[in-house]
C-alpha cells in the first residue's frame, strides 16, 4: 500500500477507480476554498490502483477540516477496501497533520443513506483510529422507485398538492433562469424565516456555469412569477440534493415546496436517480428543527445518520 499527497493548483490528481462524489472532485475543490486543500490518494501498488481518497485543509488555530467548504468531506473509497487499508490510510493521514503540528482533525461526512455497506466499513475505521463522533444529525431523504410522490406524501399534503394544482400552478425544471433570480429569490425567502443565504451570487453562478449538469434549478411559478424554487446538486449518477430552497411566506396556504418536490422526485424517476437528499433539518441557530423534519417526513422522507468526527492528536 501506499499514501500519496497532493498539493497546490498545478499537481495532478490520480482518477479514483471509483466515481467520487461531486464535492470531492478536483474540479470542485477549487470552487471551495482559496487555501492549499492537502489531497490524499491510498493506492494499491501493485496495480497502481487509487482505492481511497480524503482532502483536508488547515484553519486557524492548527485545526483541520475536511470539507474545505462543502456539505461533507471525509473518506470516499472503492466498495473492494478492507478495514486494514483504511486504518492504514487514516494512521497516515494523522502522522501527517500531527507532524505539520495539528492539534485537531475533524471530518463531517456524507449522510449513510449514500452507501449504507460503505459507510458502516468508514464508520468502523474512523472509531478504530481513535476518532469519536462529535456531531449526529438526522438527515432526511427519500427513497426514489416506481411509486409515485402522491402516493408517498401524508393526506395533509395531497390536499396541498390538489389546491395548487386547482390554482393553476406550474412546476418544472428551470434552468434557464438567471443566477440573478435565483440568488435574489433565495435570499427574500430566508430573511423572511430570519435563515441566513449561505452563498452569494457569485459563488451561485460559478457553480451553477462550471457544473451545468450538477447544478439543477426547479420552480413553481404562478403565471410568470415564481412562488417556490429549489437549487439542487447532482451528487453522482445516482443522488440528487436538495441544497436550497424556498417559497414566498404570502403563497403559505398552498405550501407550494409541496408542488416543487413532487416536481424534484419527478425528475430523480425520469434519470433513474434513486435517492432525493432532503439534508438536515436545522434553524437558524443550527438546532435541529423538530418541524421541518416533520415537514420531511410529510412528503416522504426518511431518517438516516450524519456525522461529524474529531480526533485530538495532541494528547
Amino acid at each position: 500500500m501506499d499514501v500519496r499527497l497532493y498539493t497546490g493548483k498545478n499537481d495532478f490528481l490520480p482518477d479514483p477507480d471509483f466515481r467520487p462524489f461531486l464535492y470531492l472532485t478536483s474540479g470542485h475543490l477549487t470552487t471551495q476554498t482559496t487555501d492549499t486543500i492537502h489531497a490524499f490518494r491510498l493506492i494499491r501498488r501493485n496495480g497502481e490502483q487509487v482505492i481511497a481518497l480524503f482532502q483536508c485543509v488547515e484553519k486557524p488555530g492548527n485545526i483541520w477540516e475536511s470539507p474545505a467548504n462543502a456539505p461533507f468531506g471525509g473518506i470516499q473509497c472503492d466498495v473492494d477496501c478492507q478495514k486494514s487499508e483504511l486504518a492504514f490510510f487514516l494512521d497516515c493521514i494523522k502522522n501527517w497533520v500531527t507532524f505539520r503540528s495539528g492539534k485537531k482533525l475533524v471530518i463531517k461526512t456524507a449522510p449513510s443513506c449514500y452507501n449504507p455497506t460503505l459507510n458502516n466499513l468508514l464508520h468502523i475505521s474512523y472509531l478504530n483510529t481513535g476518532f469519536v463522533p462529535i456531531q449526529a444529525n438526522l438527515n432526511s431523504f427519500i427513497s426514489v422507485n416506481s411509486t409515485d410522490f402522491y402516493s408517498k406524501i401524508r393526506p395533509a399534503e395531497k390536499r396541498r398538492i390538489k389546491k395548487a394544482a386547482i390554482a393553476g400552478f406550474k412546476a418544472g425544471l428551470a434552468n434557464e433562469i438567471s443566477s440573478t433570480a435565483v440568488f435574489e429569490f433565495l435570499t427574500k425567502c430566508r430573511i423572511q424565516k430570519n435563515y441566513r443565504m449561505s452563498l452569494t451570487l457569485p459563488q451561485i453562478d460559478s457553480l451553477r456555469q462550471r457544473f451545468p449538469d450538477n447544478y439543477l434549478v426547479f420552480t413553481v411559478m404562478e403565471g410568470s412569477k415564481i412562488i417556490a424554487l429549489t437549487l439542487t446538486v447532482r451528487v453522482n449518477d445516482r443522488i440528487l440534493y436538495n441544497f436550497l430552497c424556498g417559497d414566498l411566506q404570502e403563497y403559505c396556504v398552498f405550501s407550494p415546496l409541496v408542488t416543487l418536490m413532487e416536481s424534484v422526485y419527478q425528475y430523480c424517476q425520469q434519470e433513474k436517480i434513486g435517492i432525493l437528499d432532503l439534508g438536515i433539518s436545522l434553524d437558524q441557530d443550527g438546532n435541529h428543527k423538530p418541524s421541518l423534519n416533520r415537514f420531511k417526513k410529510n412528503i416522504g422522507g426518511q431518517d438516516c445518520m450524519k456525522l461529524t468526527y474529531e480526533i485530538n492528536l495532541q494528547d
